[in-house]
């Protein structure tokens, strides 16, 4: 199949999928996706669409289409024979463990990207269900319609894959599973160190910052420094060293075309809002508490205050799908899990409407 083919594949069936369960949810009243009364258990048929997926992308074409992936087959491929994969735990062995071992396996780099795809797709999966359990495939359509689950799954591999097992790790975490929370998280940093901020914006929810509320006045503050001294402290950052990748993002010249334009990106803020404003209505407006939702909100606050202060720096999003990836976490939940809205079904509908049409507009006019 031709790689041009695939976005417009993509954007068709998310569309279709989304505008089919918005509209059976706009047509009903009451406020069933809130008490479980609608698709629970249906789990069968986001597992047979994800597994469809995992498997088309996971053996794509090796095509500049889809960004890095060029760079991945390329260093996959330069692996010799007698290459061996250090485990220095200070970096990110995990990643590279996997690399060597396919490829001494025999594996093509196809079979490669498809063993990634399958990790990248069924985390997520798993932990909508636990974050879900009533309708997960309201769940994964929130998922599979976010602005960057289509990009991470074919460009920033590592990092996509690295927030999802983080996903999982969450979902665990509030299932009282620590041992297992613990693991995962390990893993998630043995394929990308970036992951240390979520991991950080837990703890913190869990042993410091309790009411989301201070993590909602941290983000007001995130805005107002990277205003007056982002460029300073973005180079700051940068010049701490922790990981090389800043240094080489702040430096370069092309960069992917959603996150053409630098400097303080207001569009991408106002994106990055919308959960932001969604927790508002709920937990302060409303008055409503939920202990899962109070740690999912005060993570996606601290992690995107973060990208708001490197927000100029090229390559910026792969910043921002630190705190991104809990995204379609932050929509769902509360309509699944919280009684908000009058008519929640048909809210439900709307807001699942307006989210996958938001990313068809934007990746069709703005993918590379």
């Amino acid at each position: 199949m031709s790689p041009y083919l695939y976005v417009p594949i993509y954007l068709s069936i998310i569309g279709f999928l989304s505008m089919i369960m918005g509209l059976k949810l706009m047509m009903q009243d009451g406020d069933s996706l809130a008490i479980g009364e609608e698709n629970k258990g249906n789990f069968i048929f986001p597992l047979i669409l994800s597994t469809i997926f995992a498997i088309w992308i996971g053996l794509r074409p090796v095509s500049g289409v889809f960004g890095d992936t060029v760079n991945y087959a390329r260093v996959y491929n330069m692996i010799g024979p007698d290459a061996v994969s250090d485990i220095n735990l200070s970096a990110e062995w995990l990643w590279g463990l996997l690399e060597t071992s396919c490829k001494h396996a025999g594996l093509s780099v196809h079979i490669f990207f498809l063993i990634i795809e399958i990790g990248y797709v069924f985390t997520a999966l798993c932990a909508i269900k636990k974050f879900v359990p009533t309708s997960p495939y309201l769940g994964f359509l929130f998922l599979f319609s976010s602005l960057m689950f289509f990009t991470f799954g074919v460009n920033g591999l590592r990092n996509g894959l690295a927030c999802h097992i983080i996903l999982l790790a969450m979902a665990f975490l509030m299932e009282d599973k620590r041992v297992i929370a613990i693991i995962l998280a390990f893993l998630a940093l043995g394929i990308h160190k970036s992951v240390m901020l979520p991991i950080v914006g837990v703890i913190s929810a869990i042993t410091v910052i309790k009411n989301p509320k201070w993590a909602f006045y941290i983000w007001l503050a995130s805005i107002v420094i990277s205003l007056l001294w982002g460029e300073y402290l973005t180079q700051l950052i940068v010049s701490i060293g922790f990981d090389d990748r800043m240094s080489s993002y702040a430096n370069a010249t092309e960069y992917n075309s959603l996150f053409s334009s630098t400097g303080f990106r207001w569009d991408f803020l106002l994106y990055s809002s919308i959960p932001i404003i969604m927790y508002w209505y709920v937990n302060i407006w409303k008055d409503l508490r939920d202990g899962w939702y109070n740690i999912i909100s005060t993570t996606y606050m601290l992690a995107n205050s973060f990208w708001i202060i490197v927000i100029r720096m090229p390559f910026s999003n792969r910043f921002a799908y630190l705190s991104w990836f809990l995204y379609p976490i932050m929509i769902v939940y509360p309509l699944c899990n919280m009684r908000a809205w009058e008519n929640q079904d048909r809210v439900a509908g709307q807001i699942l409407i307006a989210y996958a049409s938001f990313t068809i507009f934007m990746i069709m006019f703005f993918w590379n």
